[in-house]
């Protein structure tokens, strides 16, 4: 007699609505933090096209438990950060689902982050909010892959030009912070040139980039700091929310300041180019669609034809150095790993550490969230092969996680800082 099992029955999951155009006048879309610099800029870009558009201030403790309670503990760091920031702010009474859309980035690849959108899903679900509208973003959202979200050509110069502003902004701001006269100039200063940044963006300007970049360069080249040169150089590298977010890092620029360093941090748009030139290296050793790789190709040229000028900008300042080219990571990574290695940080994280050491900054710090496998690979990895080739290599790495204890990675910054000073020339 052929034995008769009882299968459960599956309940098939609520889906949260699409974003629509309909929705784009009556919906406050809200984003979560990564860069506040960078996502001033952005949310900028996003009100000038009539969206109703609002980046969510920095985490906090409570935001990292509302994360837990949705999102399996197993899941990265940052995707528990920024979803439970999200259901945080929901959970808060400020905002009307009804009148509410969530928008969060989605990579492709080996990355957690391709399943942000999906988490976000099931907790807005699991949270009572089956009626509020998740907007993936990522690069496919000019294709057309939200019907509510229109990006043309001008919404993506202007988000190009945001986080050009921001990856300025950002460099100029940790390299005379440090030394500053008066307390909180530079700081004023930056916050002064965001709002200014903005009004252009929101005022459909011809965003004459040139100008602005001379006249932001200027402004901090003359700022009054005491002291230059007399800290050692610290640089930040590892995965680009908990590198950029410092509700995530637990501050982590403040610390190095206060224990005697000066903070460089790549630029957000070298990991833009990183992501648009995996075409280009994957044809190498696969097929690439033509014309993908030819969009690719034109796109970094576009981008980097527009960097030439803070380029040149920079050269000419008193106090600052212009940044390097894609091209030239490229370069600097080869030898140590495969360029088709683009999950998570992929090969640029290698890249990020090799530009440092040659511009004479061993001391690195690399931040490793919990859960991402790709960034430990690409981070820890490649440390042995570095420290061989680069014996003033001072390098340590930091793990965040919703249960590490701000005191260890204290101490970790300290031994480093520590070896830092005793290196650095007086």
């Amino acid at each position: 007699m052929p034995i008769l099992i009882d299968y459960p029955v599956v309940k098939r999951p609520h889906r949260t609505p699409e974003f629509t155009a309909q929705d784009k006048e009556i919906r406050t879309i809200l984003c979560p933090q990564m860069a506040p610099i960078h996502f001033a800029l952005f949310q900028a870009v996003f009100e000038n096209q009539g969206y109703c558009f609002e980046v969510l201030p920095e985490v906090d403790r409570e935001a990292v438990e509302e994360g837990l309670r949705y999102v399996n503990n197993d899941v990265c760091y940052p995707a528990i950060v920024v979803v439970g920031q999200l259901i945080q702010a929901m959970k808060s009474g400020k905002y009307d689902p009804d009148k509410t859309a969530l928008m969060i980035s989605q990579t492709c690849g080996g990355c957690r982050s391709t399943n942000y959108a999906t988490f976000l899903k099931i907790a807005a679900v699991k949270a009572g909010f089956h009626h509020v509208p998740i907007i993936p973003f990522s690069i496919d959202i000019a294709n057309g892959s939200t019907k509510g979200i229109n990006v043309n050509f001008k919404m993506l110069k202007k988000m190009f030009l945001a986080f050009l502003y921001g990856d300025l902004l950002l460099t100029l701001s940790n390299r005379c912070r440090p030394y500053e006269t008066v307390q909180g100039s530079v700081n004023a200063l930056t916050e002064t040139w965001i709002n200014r940044l903005r009004q252009e963006i929101l005022s459909n300007g011809k965003h004459r980039m040139t100008d602005f970049a001379v006249r932001i360069v200027r402004d901090f080249d003359v700022i009054e700091l005491t002291g230059e040169g007399t800290r050692p150089r610290v640089g930040i590298v590892g995965e680009i929310l908990v590198k950029y977010h410092p509700g995530a890092n637990n501050h982590l620029i403040s610390l190095i300041e206060q224990e005697g360093g000066e903070v460089v941090i790549p630029n957000i748009l070298d990991y833009m180019l990183y992501c648009l030139t995996s075409d280009e290296q994957r044809k190498r050793y696969s097929h690439v669609p033509f014309f993908a790789g030819l969009k690719s190709s034109i796109g970094v040229r576009l981008i980097e034809r527009q960097r030439d000028k803070v380029r040149n900008i920079l050269g000419k300042s008193r106090r600052f150095a212009p940044m390097g080219t894609i091209r030239h990571l490229i370069r600097l990574a080869e030898p140590i790993v495969s360029t088709c290695n683009h999950t998570g940080e992929g090969w640029l994280l290698t890249a990020e550490m090799v530009e440092l050491i040659e511009q004479d900054i061993p001391n690195i710090v690399c931040v490793q969230p919990f859960g991402c496998l790709p960034n430990h690979v690409t981070g820890k990895g490649v440390l042995k092969e570095l420290r061989s080739r680069y014996h003033k290599a001072n390098i340590t790495t930091i793990d965040y996680d919703p249960g590490s204890t701000e005191v260890n990675q204290l101490n970790r910054i300290k031994l480093l800082m520590a070896v830092a000073l005793q290196n650095f020339p007086k």
